[in-house]
């Protein structure tokens, strides 16, 4: 779809992940420094669980097909490596996103809820890729891994949508952001009013808010990560276009 100096967004027909059994050479070398980080992050942020995630090892763009492995790991690993400055390059963060559209063509992006690791941005759904995600053959479903985070972070069931049969894939830095276009029956504002009153009804839920993009301008002034400003750039129009 687009590619410029420091990002690309690619739409592909098939994504093909699966899990190694390698072990990360990063994560081994710095146990003991992991350990201490780990130690002083737990302490900043009683909220912070050390689970199983996975991240992206190898890949190859063929066709239009993603494919690759994964290699297992730990979050608090994982926080090292991210807070230390990503040094070890052979790893990328590869995660599902959920790009909810309502029925009159809306995004809606959430909004983190203290405690966790993008406290404060707004985002597409999602998170990482986790054991629940991986089947019995070692195989990836990322269209179930985002289903799930969906439905976690916004009370939003299958039932409730349909899901898109492309991804769209943002590669930024570090990070692959692999998302599957989401659409909901019913139009922007009774979307977000039934999203708010799911995440009233749960405190601790990982989303403190919903907000709705329709224009690039609606995001220039939202703090975003950079993959997800990346893929909005390249999904939106501008207000002039949108008229």
């Amino acid at each position: 779809m687009s590619e410029t100096t420091g990002h690309r967004v690619l739409s592909l027909k098939r994504c093909e992940l699966g899990v190694s059994e390698d072990p990360w050479p990063f994560a081994e070398d710095n146990r003991a420094a992991i350990e201490a980080h780990w130690a002083r992050r737990k302490a900043e942020n009683p909220h912070f669980f050390n689970g199983q995630i996975h991240l992206l090892r190898e890949f190859v763009i063929e066709g239009e097909c993603l494919a690759g492995r994964l290699l297992r790991t730990d979050f608090k690993s994982f926080l090292f490596w991210r807070e230390t400055g990503e040094r070890d390059q052979s790893v990328l963060d590869a995660f599902g996103s959920a790009l909810i559209r309502s029925r009159d063509g809306a995004i809606v992006l959430g909004c983190q809820r203290a405690g966790n690791i993008n406290a404060g941005l707004s985002y597409l759904p999602g998170g990482f890729i986790d054991a629940r995600d991986v089947d019995a053959s070692g195989l990836v479903d990322i269209r179930a891994s985002v289903l799930r985070e969906v439905t976690e972070e916004t009370g939003l069931t299958p039932a409730d949508l349909s899901v898109g049969p492309d991804y769209l894939v943002t590669f930024c830095g570090q990070q692959v952001s692999i998302a599957v276009e989401i659409r909901a029956s019913c139009e922007a504002v009774p979307l977000v009013s039934r999203i708010r009153r799911y995440l009233e009804s749960d405190p601790s839920s990982e989303l403190e808010d919903v907000i709705v993009v329709r224009t690039s301008s609606d995001v220039a002034a939202l703090a975003v990560p950079a993959y997800a400003r990346a893929l909005l750039g390249t999904l939106l129009t501008s207000p002039t276009a949108a008229r």
